[in-house]
């Protein structure tokens, strides 16, 4: 073989090599301190209430489309709206949220306090009726909830050239003096994809500990439908941590950890002919640090552009967070160290090549994830 030949097959090999450790680095995540200047003590993920209605606020200095999905982080010094902008992540700042204190509310006044509400369509749903008996402190205050309050606008009937009032009619579920409703914020999901959503929240029974209650309107009544079996000791909590068509079926899934606090029990469960199932669990997993009241600390996000979701969640230790594929099992896909531990939130923006993944950490700054 002449010298040039060898010279172009090692100039070849040594350019296969380059491309495969290039695309090797490409592969690897990557984890970015975002320099927002304050200190984050609140996050509030694109789903959130207050997240669809910031757009609005006065608070934002530049105007947003209404459907543009965002995230909100906030502290004694300052704000953040984090957006994508043609694949490119983009802050919009607000002054202090101290001097917005009108714009920061997230549930009626007649609503557990540091709870928020959900609001779809014709539906606004929030925690109410403080009850001290339980006395966990997940959240780090005494007070729990003994209602779910389900307020529902109703169409108005006849024709009219006068302005007149929507009228409401409102549900309120009660959970019993045996159990409370350990939670802070109901969330509304489409399990029987009727077009009325249900509503999940933890209820947690003064003996048994925590299950999570399923509420959904059948024959015209909102009532509890369905709950997964309690922790089977008081002070046992579990936390959702996202509803989504994992395995692509069709049909959603809820995951959610039993006691994040202890072993951190990664459940799936399915929701059929009006009963849950049980379908996959592993241990090894945390959406919450015990006294807070951040409960978003997962997402579901398409990370390969495959059409379907994975979970991200925070390790046991959250000091990483773990991409985990659901379909026959739980399969962790790879775990992304982080300089400090999981603690004030987790949201996605954006998915597949695009996705950018943001986590509020427990010394109040803020990670950007390209995974």
């Amino acid at each position: 073989m002449s010298r040039l030949a060898t010279s172009r097959r090692g100039a070849l090999a040594l350019a296969v090599l380059a491309a495969a450790s290039s695309s090797l680095a490409q592969a690897e995540p990557r984890v970015t301190v975002l320099p927002l200047g304050f200190e984050v003590e609140e996050f509030r993920a694109p789903q959130s209430y207050f997240a669809r209605t910031l757009p609005t606020s006065p608070l934002l200095s530049e105007r947003l489309p209404l459907d543009r999905p965002l995230v909100a982080a906030w502290g004694k010094e300052g704000g953040v709206a984090l957006h994508l902008d043609k694949g490119e992540l983009k802050q919009i700042r607000w002054r202090s949220a101290a001097s917005g204190d009108a714009a920061l509310h997230e549930a009626p006044r007649n609503a557990l306090p540091s709870s928020r509400m959900q609001i779809s369509g014709p539906l606004t749903v929030y925690l109410a009726e403080a009850r001290t008996d339980y006395r966990h402190g997940a959240f780090g205050k005494p007070a729990e909830a003994g209602q779910v309050v389900i307020a529902e606008k109703q169409a108005l009937g006849g024709v009219s050239a006068e302005a007149r009032s929507v009228p409401v009619t409102t549900a309120r579920i009660s959970s019993g003096p045996e159990a409370v409703f350990e939670d802070r914020e109901p969330r509304l999901v489409a399990l029987d994809q009727t077009g009325t959503p249900e509503i999940l929240v933890v209820k947690s029974y003064l003996d048994k500990g925590s299950a999570l209650a399923v509420i959904g309107k059948s024959e015209g009544e909102w009532k509890i439908r369905a709950e997964t079996p309690p922790a089977g000791e008081p002070r046992r909590w579990l936390n959702p941590a996202a509803v989504a068509d994992f395995s692509g079926g069709g049909r959603p899934e809820i995951a959610l950890v039993r006691t994040p606090h202890l072993d951190g029990v990664l459940q799936i469960w399915t929701w059929e002919d009006g009963k849950l199932a049980l379908k996959h669990e592993a241990a090894g997993y945390a959406n919450h640090a015990f006294g807070s009241t951040a409960l978003d600390n997962a997402v579901a996000v398409d990370t390969d552009g495959d059409g379907r979701p994975e979970l991200v969640i925070p390790t046991l230790d959250r000091k990483s967070l773990a991409i985990l594929r659901i379909a026959d099992g739980i399969k962790e896909l790879r775990r992304i160290p982080l300089p400090a531990r999981v603690e004030r939130g987790v949201a996605a923006l954006g998915s597949g090549p695009d996705t950018h993944i943001l986590s509020a950490l427990e010394d109040g700054r803020v990670v950007l994830v390209r995974p």
